[in-house]
């Protein structure tokens, strides 16, 4: 019997990686509307947002198609999607910006907009709601 390369055999024992298991049928992520609806909250979020005076100011230089793209990740990585957040902590995106109580509250209104104006059930936005607000700690620099 023919000796297989070394290479190919160190292949073979190499313990495969498991494919991303599919949200539950019934996820937080699956109702809030799957990989379209994450980048709809987050885009519609990060949009008014950026454009209210009361919170605009701490996106004045910030790559606004990327921070939506990211912010959709994390959105779809929080409510059981099988997308994996790929930015930087919150602190250490967060850091420096003296971002205050008003406009951290200011955009959980603009979010909860966004999820009334999507149809979301009030559990949903409610479900949503607590996984974010953890952050709360590493947002807030300003009390």
């Amino acid at each position: 019997m023919p000796r297989l390369p070394a290479l190919l055999l160190a292949c073979c024992l190499i313990p495969a990686v498991p494919a991303a298991e599919a949200p539950a049928a019934d996820s937080l992520y699956r109702r809030l509307g799957g990989e379209a609806g994450m980048a709809a909250i987050a885009g519609g979020l990060i949009d008014r947002s950026a454009s209210d005076p009361a919170t605009r100011r701490s996106f004045a230089k910030v790559d606004i198609p990327r921070l939506k793209k990211l912010l959709a990740e994390q959105f779809c990585q929080l409510s059981g999607g099988p997308c994996r957040y790929s930015g930087d902590s919150m602190k250490q995106v967060h850091a420096g910006l003296g971002i205050d109580e008003a406009e951290f509250y200011g955009m959980v209104a603009h979010l909860r907009e966004v999820l009334d104006a999507r149809g979301a059930a009030q559990a949903d936005k409610n479900a949503l709601l607590a996984l974010l607000a953890p952050m709360r700690r590493d947002v807030v620099d300003k009390p």
